[in-house]
């Protein structure tokens, strides 16, 4: 299970790890995010940090919010996330590509602030061959970022 590091404008590695197969994706995750920043040349710092749902750990996103770091990083589908995504009315989602979008508040346990979420819907069928009728698929980004929602996600 490898954990890459790197700079978005040049794609200069930082760090990387290789995890053993069994270590669960979201194990170090802040160790790992304050490495990356010591590796910084001298007198550049991170400004931005964008990671997948590994990354979605309260210690990560305070530390983010302490350091000045604005941050996009993919959300879990877990229950109080579906829950604020089930509390959006209707008429709040706008189209999005071949979906819809729109955003909401969300208080993460043991985060010190609550952030805002992104959230992406999506038609679904799960398979092709089923009579099973459509459903949603969620695409969730919680950030701290200011920009409207359809910026945050290009």
């Amino acid at each position: 299970m490898p954990i890459v590091g790197h700079i978005a404008e040049n794609a200069l590695v930082l760090g990387n790890e290789f995890r053993e197969g069994n270590i669960a994706l979201g194990t170090r995750n802040l160790a790992f995010i304050k490495y990356c920043i010591r590796q910084m040349p001298k007198g550049k710092s991170i400004k931005f940090l964008r990671s997948d749902s590994a990354a979605y750990q309260a210690d990560s996103i305070n530390y983010c919010e302490s350091e000045g770091i604005a941050f996009t990083i993919g959300a879990d589908c877990e229950k109080m996330v579906l829950k604020a995504i089930g509390a959006i009315p209707n008429e709040d989602w706008a189209p999005y590509k071949n979906g819809s979008i729109t955003e909401t508040i969300h208080p993460m346990n043991k985060t010190k602030k609550a952030f805002r979420l992104i959230v992406i819907r999506r038609p679904f069928q799960g398979n092709l061959f089923a009579e099973e009728e459509m459903s949603v698929r969620y695409t969730v980004i919680e950030t701290n970022r200011m920009e409207s929602a359809e910026d945050v996600v290009t």
